[in-house]
């Protein structure tokens, strides 16, 4: 019975470690969150500020401008003197700026400076027109003021020149308007601020939760359920649950595998150890020397084929071991090939099996794990020597190995001239433990080996028959070309 996967108040205190120094995605959020709001607030704050400045010297520049006019009106010409009387209505309408100060100054082209505060000096920062109105700021007697600035010619009779009228007022009542604009717009983008990361903070929970629900799903599923979750999610995590699916399935056929294998490797060495026990009873029954050493014999015999078989699955092992996590590299096919006929060389020889090596492609590269193609080619090598046996009354047979290249692929022949092996075990030498012919030494593992070493380099295997005897097993792996890579 599978047991519940232990919950995260049971995790160790490495993993709790690990946990504190996690970094959070809700805290990544929300703080991302306050980051945009904080840069929008800054900004609306500004433009508000500047919104307020302009508009309050749009409210204030009216009322200079009506004072100004009504100075101008009052310009007359006394004596061929010019003159101003400056009305009370000109002070009243200023005077709705309670706290601010009012300075003028009145001259003229032909006789200078008329009345008003003759420190009171300045000229508009772009060009004047006569008769256009201007405003702009400086300062004065140590502040800020408001000036209102107008020259225009001088229309009475037998008169030239020019007059020109500064009207200027200090800038308090202004700063008092636009502070208390700047302040209520304040007010309410803080206000704005703190609903939208209370918002982000209580929204981060209902962003993130796809996210709990697949750990959810996860934590309460059995160890061995690795069926892929049905559960729905958005987009954005929707790929995350596709990769989470593909990976179980990928775990789950590797858990397959790896039980048939450990069912099936258990039974082979099961039948062997079986006669080893009964090989060992035997020779212990025996009463002539020459008995117990034609026991011992067998016992010896036996022995080497458990070592092979055991050799062999250790072999299919790391290969499978490599194939799931070791990527593949540009491998040299002759140097690759004429390495394993060297090695196998001498085996062969003792059996009286010679090895032939010859390459029509001398440059032949292809993408693949060494160690595994090393043990591909071994095992049909070795296989092809096996099963082109030499009899006391035969003469020595051979083994060839030939590499070419055709359309795109990098080939490897290898041709024995053995028994041969027949139709019907064609389609069956390639599964895990099958023996066509039991009278000679196999574990039935090699080929199988090679069917998976295949197809992790998608190559294409095939058997053919030699003539006019023996088998030809022939491998096509794709051709690494450097130059298209």
């Amino acid at each position: 019975m599978w047991q519940k996967l232990p919950s995260y108040q049971s995790q160790t205190e490495e993993e709790q470690q690990s946990l504190k120094k996690a970094p959070s995605l809700r805290v990544r959020f929300i703080v991302a969150g306050i980051g945009i709001i904080s840069i929008i607030a800054i900004i609306v704050i500004n433009l508000v500020f500047n919104y307020s400045q302009r508009l309050a010297d749009l409210s204030y520049d009216r009322l200079l401008r009506s004072a100004l006019l009504q100075m101008d009106e009052n310009v007359i010409l006394v004596r061929g003197k010019i003159s101003i009387d400056i009305p009370w209505s000109v002070f009243s309408t200023l005077a709705q700026a309670n706290d601010d100060r009012i300075f003028y100054r009145v001259d003229s082209s032909e006789n200078g400076f008329i009345t008003g505060y003759k420190e009171l000096e300045g000229e508009p920062p772009t060009p004047s027109k006569l008769g256009e109105m201007q405003f702009y700021n400086q300062a004065f007697s140590g502040e800020e003021i408001r000036v209102a600035w107008l020259e225009r010619g001088l229309t009475e009779p037998n008169t030239q020149g020019t007059i020109r009228i500064l009207l200027a007022q200090t800038r308090l009542s202004r700063e008092e308007m636009s502070s208390s604009i700047t302040s209520r717009a304040l007010q309410v983008v803080v206000l704005i601020v703190f609903v939208t990361i209370a918002l982000i903070t209580f929204g981060s929970h209902f962003v993130l939760r796809p996210l709990h629900r697949l750990e959810d799903v996860l934590e309460a599923r059995q160890p061995g359920d690795l069926s892929p979750i049905m559960i729905n999610t958005p987009k954005e995590t929707y790929q995350l649950k596709v990769s989470i699916n593909h990976f179980m399935a990928r775990l789950q056929q590797n858990l397959e595998q790896l039980e048939n294998y450990t069912a099936e490797s258990a039974h082979q060495l099961r039948t062997p150890l079986s006669s080893l026990k009964a090989l060992a009873e035997n020779a212990r029954d025996q009463t002539t020397p020459e008995r117990q050493q034609e026991a011992l014999k067998q016992i010896v015999l036996q022995s080497d084929k458990l070592s092979q078989t055991v050799t062999m699955l250790l072999n299919q092992a790391v290969v499978s071991h490599r194939l799931q996590t070791q990527g593949l590299v540009e491998i040299e096919m002759n140097g690759l090939v004429k390495q394993i006929c060297m090695d196998l060389a001498v085996s062969a020889l003792q059996q009286k099996i010679y090895l032939s090596f010859d390459s029509s492609a001398p440059d032949a590269s292809i993408l693949g794990d060494v160690f595994s193609l090393q043990q591909m080619f071994s095992n049909i090598i070795d296989n092809a020597i096996r099963y082109s046996r030499v009899h006391d009354n035969e003469s020595s047979k051979s083994v060839d190995i030939h590499v070419f290249q055709t359309n795109g692929f990098v080939g490897v022949k290898v041709i024995d001239y053995g028994v041969g092996i027949s139709d019907d075990d064609k389609t069956k030498v390639f599964d895990r433990f099958y023996r066509g012919q039991y009278e000679i030494s196999g574990s039935g593992v090699g080929l199988a080996m090679v069917k998976d070493i295949a197809d992790r380099h998608n190559a294409t295997l095939s058997i053919s028959d030699t003539e006019p005897q023996g088998t030809t097993i022939e491998v096509l792996l794709p051709e690494h070309n450097e130059v298209e890579a």
